[in-house]
């Protein structure tokens, strides 16, 4: 009964990945499956921050804390 709670509260993403994920045999298979699925998030951050442009004033900012 457990898991069928379970299964409910994973989305459509999660379930497909655990499906992927039964199917890995080896050390090796499973470090190739989360290679692939972290250059796959990392393109996608690097397209969401390729949305916010970053000028030369920002990069030029000194933003520490003054001390007394």
């Amino acid at each position: 009964m457990e898991t069928v709670s379970a299964h409910q509260s994973l989305n459509p993403t999660q379930l497909h990945l655990l499906r992927m994920f039964s199917f890995t045999k080896t050390e090796k298979t499973l470090q190739d499956l989360k290679k692939l699925l972290r250059d796959f998030y990392i393109q996608q951050v690097e397209k969401e921050i390729d949305k916010y442009p970053i000028s030369d004033e920002i990069l030029n900012e000194h933003l520490r804390t003054p001390y007394k």
